[in-house]
């Protein structure tokens, strides 16, 4: 009987839950998809051979943290579940049933039901492991050919990994049933709807609120008011802005206090006010960030604090204005309803349904919706962050092997490099693993004065130099044209990352150079952008001088530097073995200074670096798809349960009189303000963060993804989320309208 009784739950609550179940279906797929290529069957499965171990090693951790978030989700649903079927539960007990029994069937119920979530999300995890091994093949430059595989060992664990989250949050679920008062859980639905005041709900976060714009107002009087005078335009705006913003909501706060707790106000128009003002002092001080990077460059601050305090104090103060917006909606319903009859009676069921569940549900509202923008801007920044990372690894990648040393680890001038670097090993390296040299460049670098080698401080290191005759290797290795200079003149070679206008204020500034005791006057039209590997921009500088070869031979040597193209690609074991004798060999060298020596091969730097762009893609679209599909589940479940809950008043208005059409339209207008406000300060608040991420990273990633780029992958990012929220709103009506069927 009991078992009957189990399975019998359990085809209802799938019934009942169906959007959990697929979200769990969904979330399972996931999970197998991107931990299958964690298997050791996996590489060996695949089309083409690639060494995946660095990228599976770290995935093998990502994964399962990642799929913790679930968690939430499966408790939050166990325990809506609990709290729907109390009656029930009660009227078990009082039919002769054991509490305890009655709680280990709840269990099983919940056990079948994940467990049968599980197989079918293996099912679709085979799908996604697919879809995850184009994206793989696609990033290493493979066509990919579709295989159907199966990992036992990936079930396995998928299988054990939901299990045991399965078994963990069930024997809770049987802590908290056998806990229940039989009274208390007959009567569940008769409880009232909370009575808190917005001051009970705002009271903690509005003290951590002030706190931190008291964090504000410091860094203002630190960093701000002793360099006011040197500040103009937009500098001056956004200091002035943030702190009228700060003042003024700390004056809010206090006002709060005394009109709720010594008036006994219900606070509502200052928490909005507070909402607003908290959102624009967080904006302000966001917006300077910049100038916080700037005063660091040019050492007027000093500390790592001004770099990573303002960021987090500007978000903690936007998340709280979120909060207080959510907690003050109460407040504006009463107002309308005050101020306009016609608007309360037109209304008045919708007014009536939103109001009832307001208070107890603002602050789950208000972390959804934080949840959402942050999901939003996390998957909507991804790609340009990736496509910088890309980008810069192509750069940097560019000949099969480099070799250089690295100035700044040199203690003395005695043990910078005398002449140029002796290469001979290294061919023979190469050689002995069976790679011909098909071209190379041994390129030196050197200070325009000795005592350059003094400066130690980054933002005060000059420029080096590489003579016409090195920078012409470099240029005839890359398939570009010689360039050529007058007796005393000077050129300049630039990296991709250096902008226009960088360039033309730097010829602005320097048309004549001084190397050592030679005067030398800047060529016309002799600034050089093309891809010559990174070995001649040394200590992350943007350009290097291109001096005549004469020149050169009077000054100091900084680096050396060795660049070799074979004749064919470097496989990735014999990258390994050439990587490690070659360490070795700079470790004796007197040509390297002491840790000062480095190698780079094409083909370890693009494992590691396509590895680590595509666990910073795929680990955060996992990210932020499971917040996404977990913040539309939760307000799925909540407008379900009112279904439940409110069941009876919805027949009522049938018997009065209601027809179905204007039921659905009643039920679309509620869905609509539980999805629509948190969806909307989502994309509003997602959309402003995205274009203060553009526009203040513009220098960094504008060399390797256009603008164009950055906005396609953020609509198409907008539109995805569309497409899911759609889902969710038909899926949850369609639901809805059977819940509350007679």
């Amino acid at each position: 009987m009991y078992v009957k009784l189990a399975v019998r739950n359990v085809k209802r609550s799938a019934k009942d839950y169906l959007i959990y179940l697929l979200t769990m279906v969904l979330s399972v797929g996931l999970f197998y998809g991107f931990l299958s290529i964690t298997s050791p069957f996996y590489n060996s499965r695949l089309p083409i051979q690639m060494n995946l171990e660095y990228f599976s090693d770290k995935m093998k951790i990502i994964v399962p943290l990642i799929a913790l978030l679930l968690v939430f989700l499966i408790t939050y649903v166990n325990r809506y579940m609990i709290k729907r079927r109390k009656k029930e539960f009660a009227l078990q007990i009082i039919m002769g049933m054991e509490q305890r029994t009655v709680a280990y069937l709840f269990f099983i119920e919940m056990l079948l039901m994940g467990l049968i979530a599980v197989a079918l999300g293996i099912l679709l995890g085979t799908l996604m492991s697919q879809i995850v091994s184009a994206i793989i093949m696609a990033s290493f430059g493979e066509s990919y050919r579709m295989y159907f595989s199966v990992y036992p060992d990936t079930i396995a664990w998928t299988l054990l990994f939901f299990a045991a989250l399965f078994i963990i949050i069930g024997f809770g679920n049987i802590r908290v049933i056998r806990k229940q008062k039989i009274i208390d859980m007959l009567h569940e639905e008769q409880q009232t709807e909370s009575t808190a005041t917005v001051k009970d709900m705002l009271f903690k976060s509005l003290i951590v609120a002030a706190c931190l714009a008291i964090g504000i107002l410091y860094l203002c009087v630190r960093a701000i008011f002793p360099v006011w005078s040197k500040l103009s335009g937009s500098g001056v705006d956004s200091a002035l802005l943030c702190l009228v913003g700060t003042v003024a909501f700390l004056l809010l706060a206090a006002g709060f206090f005394i009109a709720t707790v010594r008036f006994k106000k219900e606070g509502g128009l200052f928490a909005a006010l507070l909402s607003i003002t908290s959102v624009v002092s967080g904006v302000s001080l966001l917006s300077m960030n910049g100038l916080f990077d700037e005063m660091l460059r040019a050492g007027i601050l000093r500390g790592s604090i001004y770099t990573m305090l303002p960021p987090i104090l500007a978000i903690g103060m936007m998340l709280f204005g979120i909060i207080a917006a959510y907690h003050c909606f109460s407040w504006l319903l009463i107002l309308a309803k005050r101020k306009s009859v016609s608007f309360r009676y037109k209304h008045l069921f919708l007014l009536g349904q939103v109001a009832s569940k307001l208070k107890t549900n603002a602050n789950t509202m208000a972390v959804l919706t934080c949840v959402l923008l942050s999901a939003l801007i996390l998957l909507g920044w991804l790609p340009t962050i990736t496509g910088e990372v890309d980008g810069y690894l192509k750069e940097r990648s560019i000949y099969d092997v480099q070799i250089f040393s690295q100035y700044g680890t040199a203690k003395s001038m005695d043990e910078l490099p005398k002449t140029s670097m002796d290469a001979s090993y290294i061919d023979d390296c190469l050689n002995r693993e069976g790679y011909a040299v098909k071209s190379s460049a041994n390129v030196k670098t050197y200070y325009l004065k000795g005592s350059d080698f003094n400066i130690k401080i980054k933002k005060d290191m000059p420029f080096l130099a590489v003579s016409l005759s090195d920078y012409n290797a470099l240029l005839h290795m890359c398939g570009y044209p010689e360039v050529s200079l007058p007796d005393h003149g000077f050129a300049v070679a630039w990296s991709n990352t250096a902008l226009s206008d960088a360039i033309k204020q730097f010829d602005a500034e320097h048309p004549v150079i001084q190397a050592e005791n030679v005067t030398l006057t800047k060529a016309p039209d002799a600034d050089y952008q093309v891809n010559v590997g990174m070995g001649i921009f040394t200590s992350g500088m943007e350009a290097a001088y291109i001096l005549p070869d004469n020149v050169c031979k009077a000054l100091t040597i900084a680096t050396t530097y060795y660049a070799v193209n074979t004749t064919k690609p470097l496989s990735y074991n014999s990258a390994e073995k050439i990587n490690e004798a070659v360490s070795q060999w700079m470790g004796h060298s007197e040509t390297f200074p002491e840790g000062g020596g480095f190698i780079r091969l094409k083909t370890l730097q693009l494992n590691e670096g396509i590895s680590n762009s595509l666990m910073l893609r795929l680990g955060g679209t996992y990210t932020s798809l499971i917040l996404i599909v977990i913040c539309f589940t939760v307000l799925a479940l909540q407008q379900l349960m009112d279904a439940t809950e409110h069941k009876r008043r919805f027949q009522i208005i049938e018997d009065l009189g209601v027809d179905q059409k204007q039921i659905g339209t009643y039920i679309r207008q509620q869905m609509s303000i539980w999805f629509g406000i948190p969806v909307f300060i989502a994309f509003f608040g997602a959309g402003m963060g995205l274009a203060y991420l553009a526009l203040t990273n513009y220098r960094s990633y504008i060399p390797y993804v256009t603008v164009s780029h950055v906005v396609a992958n953020i609509l198409e990012v907008y539109g995805v989320f569309l497409i899911v929220l759609i889902c969710y709103f038909i899926a949850t009506f369609v639901l809805f309208r059977r819940n509350i069927e007679k």
